[in-house]
């Protein structure tokens, strides 16, 4: 069995967006797989695969680090039920998945990021609240999250959702009729949200929220069964 190991926070919540990529990608493909758990400072746990992140992923004598290179591998090894539909599909894929990780998550990052604190273990606080705090110019996590939203983090990130909007009101998931990789990739990004912050994203009346909890629902309730905040 495919062994998937997933970045755990308190109440084993599971809320890495990369790691709920690969969920979504080995259920799209009908394969098993045992999940363990990573804390932050927990870097010798995947140092086998070379990696101090997660997804990583154990498939036989393959060890297999990063969401984007699960994703290949799978499509690789199994080809049956493909993520990517052809060099099209590929290129589609790399594209939304370079989308969110550089725009949607940018935008999201700053809103959710004191909620994201509150979840993490204890003994990875110190660590989260540093290495975020690089990034964000300060430690006090919560107070630059109360700004951020004071100063309309919120409508920026549903502003960044345009594309995806624009696609959605025309077809009903990213990648056509049915879902693939590029579906993965941003629904991701809202489980990120979901399990960590009761914060409200989006429009009841937007199509962006309408396909959320059609993935949601994806794969038996993959997304939906997780523990949300």
């Amino acid at each position: 069995m495919i062994v998937l190991y997933d970045l755990v926070f308190q109440d084993d919540r599971r809320p890495s967006p990369f790691c709920w990529r690969a969920k979504y990608a080995l259920a799209h493909k009908g394969l098993s797989w045992r999940e363990e758990p990573v804390g932050f400072t927990d870097k010798d746990r995947i140092a086998f695969a070379g990696s101090q992140t997660v997804p990583v992923i154990q498939d036989g004598a393959a060890a297999v680090k990063d969401s984007w290179a699960i994703a290949r591998h799978l499509d690789e090894a199994y080809p049956d039920k493909p993520l990517f539909a052809g060099e099209a599909g590929l290129a589609f894929g790399r594209f939304v998945s370079n989308w969110v990780d550089t725009s949607v998550h940018a935008a999201l990052f700053p809103t959710i990021i004191g909620d994201l604190y509150d979840r993490v273990r204890p003994v990875d606080q110190p660590y989260f609240r540093e290495s975020r705090g690089k990034r964000l110019g300060t430690t006090d996590v919560t107070a630059f999250q109360a700004k951020a939203r004071d100063g309309g983090a919120v409508a920026t990130f549903r502003g960044v959702l345009e594309p995806a909007r624009r696609l959605l009101r025309e077809q009903p998931f990213l990648a056509g009729q049915a879902p693939a990789y590029a579906d993965y990739a941003l629904i991701g990004a809202f489980l990120w949200a979901r399990i960590a912050s009761p914060l409200d994203l989006l429009a009841a009346d937007d199509p962006v929220a309408a396909w959320r909890e059609r993935m949601l629902d994806l794969h038996g309730g993959l997304g939906r069964n997780a523990r949300a905040a």
